[in-house]
């Protein structure tokens, strides 16, 4: 059972009135600068007199609008052609996506065409992107593809990651967009190898986005790849899906404004660090610290728990210091901002409640939210189904507490309500979640967690509702 917590997040609105005025660099908003570090509370007031209560803090980070000349890319797409691909149109769609990833490209950017099935091989070399899609070398070489053989997807990932290697140290942003529809058979195939895979190539710069096709791959050993080199993870229930997939990734991939983005949060005495939410990060004595990895278009958030000290009414708290470091994507200079929060405590309920941010309250609900799936996977994948649904029903419940508070996320919150109760009922009835199920509740995890734009076409099929 999960214990309702009152939520007090890092949000830009209230930054300016929660700290004193030199606590906010002149840095934070340095015109030449690519991104903004937004510090807030969801409750810049909070209620005085409790010990021990637990609070969410919230950093954001986002482009800052004064972007310069982006960075070009160096796109590796490395494609499954494996025997499954020849059913339900998934080849064609295979290269209608590959078509649509290269129109985002241009004339600053370089592309490689990687294929695998048995073995890996390479269709066109790393070279500068002609016309787009128009461009012959490509176009002829993504047409003449036709299916058969196995899945070698190690061998295919390692032959992409190769294919960009001259151009990470030459101001390129190297990204791999790996296509699979089935299970990995040829070479290293389990969990933990493409993960450290990812981690190895994460270290040479080299983002993995990865798509998994239809209900026969393992989405487990896909969003491992993805999630240890910071990448997008995607779940196509089918091939239409495809086209819009590699166009919304590569999309994505052109609007890169800082890379390596890493947030960390210091507690001063008396404040005791908890964990951070939602995503992948780590606690060490009273810091706590997560990698955010790639800045897109928009926002990103980390959200962080801290228990705080019981405050006497009147009084002001120092509750977290704040600091952001990331790589502008442009340049490749290392920069850092630093931020200070501030809590005032007050005995008046109705000052605490008018300072409240619902917005910032409904992102750590949906963070929570994600959490709660993997757990009902976990759960589920070790035979505890009544257990899993269980999970499902309080998180249901919780939901449906928060919603009146969470103002403009209220419908948000009431439809996820509804999904979790749907989602308790199927898997009490059924005793497992069915392979769509589950993919679909892993590939919603991380899309919440990392704050990933869904797709439009991102809906289970009737059938399996």
């Amino acid at each position: 059972m999960f214990r309702k917590t009152m939520v007090l997040t890092l949000a830009a609105s209230v930054l300016f009135s929660s700290l004193p005025r030199a606590a906010v660099s002149a840095e934070l908003y340095a015109e030449e600068e690519a991104v903004l570090f937004e510090a807030g509370a969801d409750y810049p007031v909070a209620p005085a007199g409790k010990r021990g209560q637990r609070v969410v803090v919230r950093a954001l980070v986002r482009p800052s609008g004064k972007v310069r000349e982006r960075a070009p890319l160096a796109v590796a797409l490395v494609l499954d052609k494996s025997g499954s691909m020849a059913s339900d149109g998934k080849m064609e769609n295979a290269k209608k996506g590959a078509l649509e990833a290269l129109k985002m490209l241009d004339s600053r950017d370089v592309a490689a065409v990687v294929v695998y099935d048995d073995r890996a091989s390479v269709l066109v070399r790393a070279r500068t992107v002609g016309r787009g899609e128009d461009d012959p070398a490509f176009y002829r070489a993504i047409q003449r593809l036709r299916p058969g053989g196995s899945t070698a997807l190690y061998h295919g990932t390692v032959t992409g990651a190769a294919e960009l290697q001259p151009f990470i140290d030459e101001g390129y942003i190297p990204r791999i967009v790996l296509l699979s529809d089935g299970i990995a058979n040829v070479g290293p195939s389990s969990t933990e190898d493409l993960a450290a895979l990812g981690r190895n190539l994460s270290r040479q710069d080299i983002t993995i986005t990865t798509i998994g096709l239809g209900l026969d791959y393992n989405e487990d050993l896909m969003t491992a790849l993805a999630a240890e080199s910071g990448g997008n993870a995607y779940f196509a229930r089918h091939g239409g899906m495809l086209p819009e997939i590699f166009a919304r990734d590569l999309e994505d991939a052109v609007t890169v404004t800082a890379r390596k983005v890493r947030v960390t949060l210091r507690c001063p005495e008396g404040v005791r660090p908890v964990r951070v939410i939602g995503r992948q990060g780590k606690v060490e004595g009273s810091s706590l610290e997560v990698a955010i990895d790639n800045l897109y278009g928009g926002e990103k958030y980390a959200l962080f728990e801290v228990e705080l000290p019981e405050g006497q009414d009147g009084t002001v708290l120092k509750a977290a210091e704040l600091e952001v470091e990331y790589a502008d994507a442009a340049s490749g200079t290392v920069v850092r901002k630093n931020a200070e929060l501030a809590v005032s405590f007050s005995g008046d309920a109705g000052a605490v409640e008018k300072n409240r941010r619902s917005d910032i309250l409904s992102q750590a609900e949906l963070a929570r939210n994600a959490e709660i799936r993997e757990a009902a996977v976990r759960l589920a994948d070790e035979g505890k189904a009544r257990e899993a649904a269980q999970l499902l029903d309080e998180r249901t419940k919780q939901l449906q507490a928060a919603a009146p508070a969470a103002g403009s996320a209220a419908p948000k919150l009431e439809q996820e309500a509804g999904y979790f109760e749907e989602l308790a009922e199927s898997l009490l009835e059924a005793g497992v979640f069915s392979s769509s199920q589950r993919k679909a509740v892993l590939n919603d995890a991380y899309t919440q967690k990392n704050q990933q734009a869904p797709v439009s076409g991102d809906v289970e099929d009737e059938e399996e509702k």
